[in-house]
């Protein structure tokens, strides 16, 4: 199916960095034609990343990398946020398929793919994922996450929720994996940590729980992670719709109220209809931009035909 939004129009509709990671950009209209290209500068500013950290990476020294000068940047990204934002895309292309055996068997899959990629790039962690993933890759993650998770009896909605809960333990539990404390101030935690302040956690500083970093580990990471997915199959054991009720936070002598189940069912029943009255709108939306634009690209084509036949 041919994309509504072409090269250059989405000056007007979506950021130019976004719509870069998808093809969708203005090309460069002067410059330099084939030694340098977005590509080669994204992956040039991920090297740097991935050597020296993020802070690292500025147009000046991507461009000094690359033998340019960073006016010839500028040419292909729009600034740093740009590059940022092609980065981060560019580093979440993981091996992405089809898992097999159970949710829980493939949402583990999905996970450890998706870790790999954080830790290749561990910069990744301190650009925490939007709650509505925009560029092609990050879509292709959570795309593969709710895929994962067919063979449950869930709405959509909660997959998309459960796939983006998991991201988000991805991403953190990576960033908690970076130990930037000075030797001298992990040597100095026994004196620091008394049992008179702090009594629960002092005998553990004293028997060497902080002696080492506490590092990224498969078992800790799994860990966590099983932890999420054992309480998503508890959840699941208590049947969705009183799962649901609880989840508004109200009390069970309130939720066992018949009244209450209904209205509750009807506020589910609204909301889904809303979804798919919003999804509707937004096709239909679609469908009259694409006409619109075929319309005036028609027009465009006459005037220059009789303005050449005049």
């Amino acid at each position: 199916m041919t994309s509504p939004i072409e090269p250059g129009q989405d000056a007007e509709r979506i950021p130019h960095g976004i719509a870069a990671s998808w093809g969708v950009a203005a090309a460069p209209q002067r410059g330099p034609k084939r030694e340098l290209t977005l590509e080669r500068i994204t992956e040039v500013a991920i090297e740097i990343a991935d050597e020296e950290g993020l802070d690292a990476v500025s147009m000046n020294r991507v461009a000094t990398k690359l033998g340019f000068t960073p006016m010839s940047l500028y040419r292909y990204v729009s600034g740093k946020d740009d590059l940022l934002q092609l980065m981060f895309d560019a580093a979440s292309d993981v091996p992405l398929g089809t898992f097999d055996g159970s949710w829980r068997e493939q949402l583990t899959q999905w996970g450890a793919i998706v870790r790999a990629g954080y830790r290749a790039h561990p910069w990744l962690s301190s650009m925490p994922p939007s709650s509505t993933p925009s560029t092609p890759n990050r879509i292709a993650i959570v795309e593969a996450g709710i895929h994962a998770q067919r063979s449950l009896s869930l709405p959509a909605n909660l997959k998309l929720t459960v796939t983006m809960l998991l991201l988000g333990y991805i991403g953190m539990f990576q960033l908690a994996s970076h130990d930037t404390v000075h030797d001298s101030v992990r040597a100095a935690l026994p004196e620091l940590v008394t049992e008179d302040r702090f009594p629960t956690l002092a005998p553990l500083v004293a028997e060497g729980l902080f002696d080492e970093p506490m590092n990224d580990s498969d078992q800790v990471f799994f860990f966590g992670f099983n932890r999420f997915l054992d309480g998503i199959e508890a959840w699941m054991r208590e049947g969705v719709d009183g799962a649901l009720e609880r989840d508004h936070g109200l009390p069970a002598a309130v939720t066992k109220d018949g009244k209450v189940r209904d209205a509750l069912k009807s506020v589910r029943e609204a909301e889904g209809r809303l979804r798919a009255a919003q999804a509707k709108a937004a096709q239909a939306i679609d469908r009259v931009t694409e006409r619109e634009r075929k319309a005036a690209a028609k027009a465009e084509a006459k005037a220059k035909k009789r303005a050449k036949t005049d």
